[in-house]
């Protein structure tokens, strides 16, 4: 063999061996951490909004930002973790403790809500914890306190167990404490929230100005000694809401943009007595379920506002049941997907038109036309005696479906009334108070909702009900 050859084999051997002892070297450990921003539970996403992760043990940072759908994802080695987010506009918003020490990626829904007054601190609240350790174990009843500080009054203090808490709509059973910096002290009971095993307790505080922390501690409850069945007849209903509601605090409230999406679940318990728990799974593929949330076995329904939801898209659910250690056979799987978000714009008799008949023919047009069946009713104010009358009124069967006219008494209804016709020369308005879209007029699996003004309810809608003004109000003046 020639001299240049046994060197270019040599060559070869030893490269071989750096690339085999290379490949023994493992890459160091990392964890995946995939965030979803949104400026309200249900509502839409926060894009540019800017992430900076730091370790709490390993005091490792990583600095990144939302997509324009929200989301962020990073790679970081295992630790918990403290997420801060800012953008212009925005108030300040911070995670404490997300655990990401798994091989498993992990997954947080952030809020980040629009500053209520841009000239206030956007720096979020401090939270002191007592009566709750890192990792520790609680049998029975579990007392505890949050006392907060900051730069603004704190409007809200949210308490929950193996869920992050907020306002009851979407997140009930949770603590909520009002106006004041201190829970005092406090017992928890965690066959309230279903949980058992390892779990999380966690805190949400909100300040005047929006601020948000969000505390997350793992702990482990222990279950009490104890084949148990799951739960019956799940439904799932997505609900779409045409204009966006503010989960925050005590009741909904109505903003002006935007809008929100979740999915409604309702089942009948398990025939186990003592059942303790609900756990809902979630898949986006109808194969792969990961847990979406646990309530007490007294509850038998549960909002999902997963950032992940989208119009179009389907979600697929079950549900199992919960005794001490054991957890039942999933559920029958039950399956949605959302509607897009519409509104109702009036036309005919015009805002401010006069000489009107005195037997109108009131016109209207969805922006758009959602779903299969639309149902409307819609009122008329005499402004003269105060007086209103519905018509088309939202209880069955008066509703008007995918109609978008209504000659005036055309059904006899007002006959023999002084609304038999409207009078000479009077002012009135008329707007519509009911709007809503059904995939299904007998067994809907989505509904979306343009106008419920006065928090309205039909056996038909299986959702709870939630005021949504309308956008057009309309008045004009009759003729002779």
């Amino acid at each position: 063999m020639r001299g240049r050859e046994r060197a270019l084999l040599a060559f070869l051997a030893v490269l071989g061996l750096g690339l085999s002892g290379c490949a023994l070297l493992e890459a160091p450990p990392t964890s995946l951490i995939t965030g979803y921003v949104v400026n309200a539970n249900g509502g839409e996403p926060v894009p540019g909004s800017q992430v900076w992760l730091r370790g709490l043990d390993t005091n490792v940072t990583r600095i990144t930002s939302t997509d324009r759908e929200g989301r962020f994802s990073v790679r970081v080695p295992p630790d918990r973790y403290e997420i801060s987010l800012e953008k212009e506009g925005y108030a300040g918003s911070r995670v404490i403790g997300l655990d990401a020490r798994g091989t498993e990626p992990v997954e947080i829904r952030i809020v980040q809500r629009e500053v209520f007054n841009p000239q206030w601190s956007t720096r979020p609240p401090q939270i002191k914890l007592k009566g709750i350790e890192e990792e520790g174990s609680y049998q029975g009843k579990i007392p505890f306190r949050v006392d907060v500080t900051g730069d603004n009054d704190v409007q809200y203090i949210y308490v929950a167990l193996g869920k992050t808490p907020g306002s009851s709509f979407l997140t009930a059973p949770r603590f909520i404490f009002v106006e004041t910096p201190s829970t005092g002290d406090q017992v928890l009971d965690p066959r309230l929230f279903g949980v058992r095993g390892p779990t999380t307790f966690e805190v949400v505080v909100y300040d005047r100005n929006g601020n948000r922390t969000h505390l997350i501690k793992r702990i482990t409850v222990v279950p009490p000694e104890g084949l148990v069945t799951p739960p019956r007849e799940l439904k799932a209903v997505a609900v779409t809401l045409g204009k966006q509601i503010r989960f925050f605090g005590l009741e909904g409230q109505q903003v002006p943009r935007g809008t929100n999406l979740y999915v409604e679940l309702r089942w009948q318990a398990s025939e186990t007595p003592d059942v303790q728990g609900y756990r809902i799974y979630r898949s986006f593929d109808g194969e792969n379920f990961t847990p979406a949330g646990q309530v007490h076995a007294g509850r038998r329904f549960f909002a999902d506002s997963d950032p992940r939801l989208a119009v179009g898209k389907w979600v697929y659910y079950y549900v199992t049941a919960l005794r001490g250690g054991e957890e039942s056979p999933p559920s029958e799987i039950a399956k949605t997907r959302p509607l897009p978000p519409w509104d109702v714009r009036l036309l005919s008799p015009a805002d401010e038109a006069t000489g009107v008949s005195r037997t109108p023919l009131f016109r209207w047009e969805p922006t758009r036309r959602v779903g299969l069946y639309r149902l409307y009713g819609l009122i008329l104010w005499d402004t003269v005696l105060g007086d209103f009358a519905f018509w088309l009124t939202p209880e069955p069967p008066d509703f008007l479906i995918n109609r978008t006219s209504y000659r005036w008494n055309e059904d006899g209804r007002f006959t023999g009334t002084p609304w038999e016709t409207l009078q000479p020369n009077r002012i009135y308005e008329w707007e519509v108070v009911y709007a809503v879209a059904l995939d299904d007029l007998e067994d809907p699996t989505a509904v979306s909702v343009a106008v419920n003004r006065f928090g309205l309810e039909d056996e038909r809608v299986p959702i709870r009900a939630i005021g949504l003004e309308a956008t057009d109000n309309f008045s004009f003046t009759t003729g002779e």
